[in-house]
C-alpha cells in the first residue's frame, strides 16, 4: 500500500506539516491548525536500500578497509554489485550477439540486448547515478592504489554502461553546475530562462543538452582556464565516440549497451535537473533556499543517498549524505526564513510529473510547513506558478547565495 500522500495513495487532510505539529486544510482549502504528534522525519530511521547485497567475509572486510569512513559502506557495496552484475551481463550481451562470437542476431539478439538494458536501468540506474553523484563530491576511498582504483570505478569504468562518457559527469555537475549554481547563462544547464511547467520547454532544454553538451562542456573547461580538465574531457569524449564506431562490428551490443543508454540517460538526468530547479523565487533567485527545494520522508531517499535534500546539497555540497536529514532539522529556521519549499512523500521525478500534468493543487497537499508564511491551497498554487515563470537576465533576484 502506498504511503499517505504518495502518488499511488490517497491524500490525507494532514498532508501539510508544521514544526510544532501538523497543519491540515479545512473543507475550503484554508490552512488550519490542530493538535498533532511532533514533527517526524522518517529519513533518520529508514532502512538503506542503495545496494542489493553485501560481499562475503574477507571481501567485505577488505572493501570497508579501503574506505575513509565505514559509513560509506553502502556506496562501496553498490559499486561491487554493479561490477558483479552489470559488467558480466554487458559482456555476455557482447559475446552472444556479436557476429563471429555468438550465433544470436536479428530480433532475438535485440530482445536479449533490450532485456539487459531494461533490467540494468530498473535495478541500478537510480542507485548508480546518485552513487556517482556523491562519490564525485566526496573522496570516498583512501589514497592507496586500491582506493584510487575503486574511486574511479563509477565515474570512469562503468559510466559507459549508463550512457555517460568517462569523467563527463564531474565536469558537468561538480565543476560547472555547482560553481555556476543554476545562474543563466553561466550554468549551461540552467533552468532559469524556461517556463518550467511547459513540457515543450523541457524538450528544448533536453535536446539542447543532448546535442550540444559534448562540445559546450570542454569549451567551458577551456574558457574557465581548467586546461587539464579540458584535455581530459576531450580525450574521454574521443574514446567514447570511437567506441560507438564499433557499431559496425557489433551492432546489437553497441546499440543496447552504449547508444540507447546515452539517449535515455540524457533524458533522465535532464528531467531530474529540470525538476530539481523548477521552482525559483524571482525575488531571491541567487539564494540556495530559493532556487531548488527539499523532498523529505520520500521512499526514494533510501535508494538515492538522501538526494531529496537538494537545498542543503547546494548550500554545502560537502555535507555527507547520511548527515543531510540531521542538517535539515538543524536548519529549519533558515529554511522558514528563506521561505523554502519542502515536500514530503515525493521525489523530484514525482514533482516534475505533477507540474507537467498541471496538478499543482495536488502538489500543494504534499507541501511541508516548517514555519514559512501560512498559505491556503490556492495561495500555494499561486506561489508555485510564480516560481515556475522564466527568470529573465537582469531581472533576477539579487539575494546572496547562502
Amino acid at each position: 500500500m502506498a504511503p499517505e500522500g504518495s502518488l499511488g495513495g490517497s491524500v490525507g487532510q494532514d498532508a501539510v506539516v508544521s514544526r510544532r505539529g501538523v497543519a491540515g486544510t479545512d473543507g475550503n482549502g484554508e490552512v488550519s491548525k490542530k493538535d498533532a504528534p511532533p514533527f517526524e522525519n522518517t529519513d533518520f530511521t529508514a532502512t538503506r536500500q542503495e545496494y542489493l547485497f553485501k560481499p562475503p567475509g574477507w571481501i567485505d572486510t577488505w572493501l570497508v578497509g579501503q574506505l575513509n569512513h565505514p559509513k560509506d559502506a553502502p556506496l562501496a557495496y553498490l559499486t561491487l554489485n554493479i561490477l558483479c552484475m552489470s559488467v558480466p551481463a554487458a559482456l555476455a550481451v557482447v559475446w552472444i550477439t556479436t557476429p563471429g562470437l555468438g550465433e544470436v542476431g536479428g530480433w532475438k539478439g535485440n530482445l536479449i540486448g533490450a532485456t539487459y538494458m531494461v533490467l540494468n536501468y530498473v535495478i541500478f540506474m537510480q542507485r548508480y547515478m546518485l552513487g556517482l553523484h556523491f562519490s564525485e563530491h566526496l573522496l570516498i576511498y583512501k589514497k592507496t592504489f586500491a582506493g584510487r582504483c575503486l574511486q574511479n570505478v563509477l565515474p570512469t569504468f562503468v559510466s559507459v554502461l549508463f550512457g555517460i562518457a568517462p569523467g563527463f559527469y564531474r565536469l558537468h555537475h561538480c565543476i560547472m553546475h555547482h560553481v555556476e549554481n543554476n545562474l543563466y547563462p553561466n550554468d549551461l544547464s540552467s533552468t532559469e530562462p524556461y517556463q518550467r511547467d511547459n513540457f515543450l520547454h523541457f524538450v528544448v532544454y533536453w535536446v539542447r543538452y543532448w546535442l550540444l553538451s559534448p562540445f559546450e562542456m570542454p569549451l567551458y573547461a577551456f574558457r574557465t582556464r581548467r586546461y587539464g580538465i579540458f584535455a581530459k574531457s576531450c580525450f574521454f569524449l574521443s574514446v567514447y565516440a570511437s567506441s560507438l564506431s564499433l557499431h559496425v562490428v557489433a551492432p546489437i551490443a553497441v546499440r543496447w549497451i552504449l547508444l540507447i543508454p546515452f539517449c535515455l540517460t540524457s533524458f533522465l538526468i535532464m528531467f531530474g535537473n529540470f525538476s530539481q530547479h523548477m521552482f525559483i523565487d524571482p525575488r531571491n533567485s541567487r539564494s540556495n533556499y530559493a532556487l531548488t527545494y527539499n523532498c523529505m520522508n520520500a521512499p526514494d531517499n533510501q535508494k538515492t543517498f538522501n538526494d531529496g535534500y537538494h537545498i542543503l546539497h547546494h548550500a554545502n555540497s560537502q555535507i555527507h549524505w547520511l548527515d543531510l536529514p540531521h542538517r535539515f532539522m538543524e536548519t529549519l529556521d533558515v529554511h522558514a526564513r528563506e521561505d523554502a519549499i519542502v515536500f514530503r512523500h515525493l521525489h523530484f521525478m514525482d514533482v516534475g510529473m505533477l507540474v507537467f500534468t498541471g496538478q499543482l493543487k495536488k502538489l500543494a497537499t504534499y507541501y511541508v510547513n516548517i514555519g514559512q508564511p501560512q498559505r491556503s491551497q490556492e495561495e500555494l498554487v499561486a506561489m508555485f506558478k510564480e516560481r515556475l515563470k522564466p527568470i529573465r537576465a537582469g531581472n533576477a533576484g539579487k539575494g546572496k547565495a547562502q
